[in-house]
């Protein structure tokens, strides 16, 4: 993958790359000049997946192929070649597992190498098969379980931490990463689908006050739970998109690639009392083999979908009730991925899941190609903006940690020379 550069390269540029079930999609993109929220794009590219099923490869130079051309794409609309991506990962069930531990103030009074102590307490647990991805604080806690947003200074007996460790399934992790490998492009790090599409479509009172994500992917359905701008619970079920596609498909007995484009301009989650009134033309299989034209009313059609997604609401639902914490309560819903498209879903799902929901589409991107700003791309433009984040974060600790340590030092011969 080689492209003529032409676009000074910088420090903060990444590449992302979310592969999916019915496609692998990648973005390059950088930090908006004179903007800390936006992110500018520079490069897109998305090709049909291939050797992937419900997130784990069963072709490896198949999805490798894939994989290469959405990068080519992304490579040629930015000018110049990647080397480095972050993946997202969806197959195998990743999950999150919240932590929390306990540290008792000798002195009374909360110090930084307090804060230093309690983050290396965090010792996330083996889990059989899976591999740990990353760790991030979501609250700390003082005597009475008082939550504290900086407890440095802070006098307290006991210093609480809580946080958020996420893991991926060793196998898939290795498989994918062989994939990306073959296409001569090496892997930062992996970011679970769901953290991601909410990172994307999550205003900021969501991600404070709590929130839960669905992302309707093609083969896989991914749940994340969100509460004081963390992750605190992922799941996912391996129903999604392509099997609504294969229902209509047994249903109407109209073949694949038809059944999509139905599905996409007539489909809806729910009907209404026009639908048996109104026709639609569908290619069908007749008996001889032959595509014949055939006009069935809409409700038909409705019919077929509407319990389908049922069943992954009702999944999510069952999914949900392994939350153990107070953030049981959280009753704000965004749909996003691919199946979020779908028309009347949203009333479904409020309806179904009996709370306040929406459509979450990618927030705080610049320069986005139309085709990206839809639910469908989420995860990818949440991968890009987690990665730019986490950039700035770890530049802002790097520079906080430097300037500690120089007037630590000042303070130092202050109190040894005065």
């Amino acid at each position: 993958m080689t492209v003529t550069s032409n676009i000074k390269r910088s420090n903060d540029i990444f590449a992302v790359i979310d592969i999916g079930n019915t496609k692998v999609s990648s973005l390059i993109g950088t930090s908006a000049k004179n903007n800390d929220i936006q992110v500018k794009v520079l490069g897109f590219g998305q090709h049909a997946s291939l050797g992937i099923t419900n997130g784990i490869v069963t072709d490896m130079k198949e999805i490798a192929n894939s994989i290469a051309k959405a990068v080519e794409g992304a490579e040629t609309m930015a000018g110049f070649p990647i080397n480095r991506v972050i993946c997202s990962l969806s197959g195998g069930r990743p999950i999150t597992k919240v932590t929390r531990n306990k540290l008792k103030i000798e002195n009374g009074q909360v110090m930084k190498s307090d804060i230093v102590k309690i983050q290396k307490m965090n010792k996330p647990k083996l889990i059989e098969n899976y591999k740990f991805l990353s760790s991030s604080i979501i609250k700390y806690y003082i005597d009475n379980n008082t939550p504290v947003d900086n407890p440095i200074g802070i006098h307290t007996d006991n210093l609480f931490i809580e946080i958020s460790n996420i893991y991926g399934q060793k196998r898939v992790i290795e498989n994918i990463s062989s994939a990306i490998d073959l296409c001569h492009l090496s892997i930062d790090k992996f970011i679970i689908c769901s953290e991601a599409s909410g990172v994307s479509t999550l205003i900021e009172d969501e991600r404070l006050n709590g929130a839960i994500v669905i992302d309707l992917g093609g083969n896989v359905t991914s749940i994340g739970v969100f509460i004081k701008n963390k992750i605190i619970f992922s799941d996912s079920i391996p129903i999604g998109g392509v099997h609504i596609t294969s229902d209509i498909v047994r249903g109407l007995g109209t073949k694949a690639e038809d059944a999509e484009k139905i599905k996409i301009l007539y489909g809806s989650a729910l009907s209404n009392e026009t639908d048996e009134y109104t026709k639609i033309d569908v290619p069908i299989i007749s008996d001889e083999g032959e595509i014949v034209d055939q006009e069935i009313p809409r409700a038909m059609l409705t019919a077929i979908i509407k319990p389908r997604i049922e069943e992954i609401f009702e999944l999510v639902k069952e999914r949900l009730t392994f939350l153990t914490l107070s953030e049981n309560s959280i009753n704000k819903v965004i749909l996003c991925g691919g199946g979020a498209n779908l028309n009347n879903v949203r009333e479904l799902a409020s309806s179904y899941l009996n709370t306040n929901v929406r459509i979450g589409r990618p927030i705080g991107l610049v320069d986005i190609p139309e085709i990206v700003h839809t639910p469908t791309f989420s995860c990818l433009t949440g991968l890009l903006i987690k990665s730019l984040q986490q950039e700035k974060l770890l530049i802002s600790n790097k520079m906080n940690s430097g300037l500690f340590n120089y007037f630590g030092r000042i303070s130092d011969w202050l109190d040894e020379n005065l």
